[in-house]
């Protein structure tokens, strides 16, 4: 707890991915799946969470993105 406080003061910054719309300069998408209540690129859901230090990206998120209803 210590160390996350202290690194959140220093400015560092979790991205929170799940739900927003697919931004390449923050996200890395490694799959596209098919999803009803997802709409077409936006992510569903995160697999690994991503970090900015300030202004600066240190990981990006990796993300599945929606490719939106099935056909």
């Amino acid at each position: 707890k210590q160390l996350t406080d202290f690194l959140a003061e220093n400015g560092l910054q979790p991205i929170d991915a799940e739900g927003q719309q697919f931004d390449p300069n923050l996200h890395e998408a490694i799959a596209h799946e098919p999803n009803e209540n997802v709409p077409a690129e936006h992510v569903v859901r995160q697999m690994r969470r991503g970090y900015k230090l300030k202004d600066r990206l240190l990981r990006p998120s990796t993300v599945v993105v929606s490719s939106g209803p099935q056909k």
